[in-house]
């Protein structure tokens, strides 16, 4: 007997392959509008320090390892290629208790394959999506999940987005939460108001927000106040160093990050991580306030490894560090 799922990831998946940059053979410059530039020198071999293959991240692969750790049953759809990359992918999600059943292996195609740029503590990613012919799949009764976790997905995945907003159409006590990827991001709100106005909760960092709603506004209220009005009935807005923001329309929760407790070694994965732990957290009944707590210290976590999943946190180990917290660490209503 199948379990059934409370939570379905959905998006492309990917290998990310870490290469670590010497310090001395890269720096970083700025452009006229003050934006950074990652420099080497071109036209010649440039050493590197180490390289280390991750397989079985991207955003949603990371919601679904993130929300099982939590302990939620999680399954994962997708599409990968028929290609060892892929094999090493899937083996990837057993290992880390997520169901598979609804990743589709595409015979002669190849799987995602990243490459990841790492100066410091942050990184440069070159990325390439595979076209697969994307399709949204039949889900049986004894399947349907209690919530559906979108995320980054291909230029070419509207038919993943057209199924899922008639799915959710049809499924109206499905709770469904987006974090919108690099194209979904690009393409606005217009062309996908339905999943919008579906959305339960809705997570994305301040520049995506600025850059979904056209607007240059600096201020995390007027920016949350906004998205509300596209339909998300819970927002989340992340602003990096400076903390976090969620609203559940009538109040908005301010949180600060959870303290390193040394410098960050690596920082993919660290938005993945706060917003699947914040949904998570809501999820399983709990408050914004302590939706947030849960996921800055899941997010702090992750920069302390390599990869956008090592670090990943299980439910106790989370306690652990919440009971450590400084008194300071405590989400307050602005």
């Amino acid at each position: 007997m199948k379990t059934k799922l409370q939570m379905l990831a959905v998006g492309d998946v990917v290998t990310d392959a870490f290469i670590k940059l010497l310090p001395a053979e890269a720096e970083i410059e700025h452009d006229a509008k003050r934006h950074p530039l990652l420099c080497m020198t071109y036209g010649t071999k440039i050493p590197y320090d180490e390289e280390i293959e991750v397989p079985g991240v991207g955003n949603a692969a990371n919601a679904a390892v993130a929300a099982s750790k939590l302990g939620m049953q999680t399954g994962f759809l997708s599409d990968v290629g028929s290609d060892e990359v892929g094999e090493k992918i899937i083996r990837s999600l057993h290992a880390h208790k997520v169901s598979t059943e609804f990743v589709r292996v595409h015979m002669g195609l190849h799987s995602n394959y990243h490459y990841v740029l790492w100066y410091g503590a942050d990184r440069t990613i070159l990325i390439k999506h595979e076209k697969y012919p994307y399709k949204w799949p039949e889900i049986r009764s004894y399947q349907k999940p209690e919530w559906i976790y979108l995320s980054s997905i291909a230029e070419s995945g509207e038919a993943i987005h057209r199924g899922l907003s008639e799915y959710l159409k049809e499924n109206p006590n499905t709770q469904f939460a987006f974090q919108p990827g690099t194209f979904q991001i690009r393409e606005g709100h217009s062309k996908l108001s339905g999943l919008y106005k579906r959305c339960s909760i809705f997570a994305a960092n301040k520049e995506e927000f600025q850059q979904i709603l056209a607007s240059n506004s600096q201020s995390e209220k007027e920016l949350i106040t906004k998205m509300h009005k596209l339909g998300p009935k819970t927002v989340l807005l992340t602003d990096g160093p400076n903390g976090a923001f969620a609203s559940d329309g009538n109040r908005v929760v301010f949180m600060s990050p959870y303290p390193d407790p040394k410098p960050p070694v690596d920082r993919t994965g660290a938005g993945d991580a706060y917003a699947t732990t914040f949904t998570v957290a809501i999820a399983k009944g709990n408050s914004l306030e302590d939706a947030l707590t849960w996921a800055g210290i899941n997010s702090m976590g992750v920069v302390q490894k390599i990869g956008a999943q090592a670090g990943l946190l299980t439910s106790a180990e989370l306690k652990h560090y919440l009971a450590k917290a400084p008194k300071s660490y405590m989400a307050k209503e602005v």
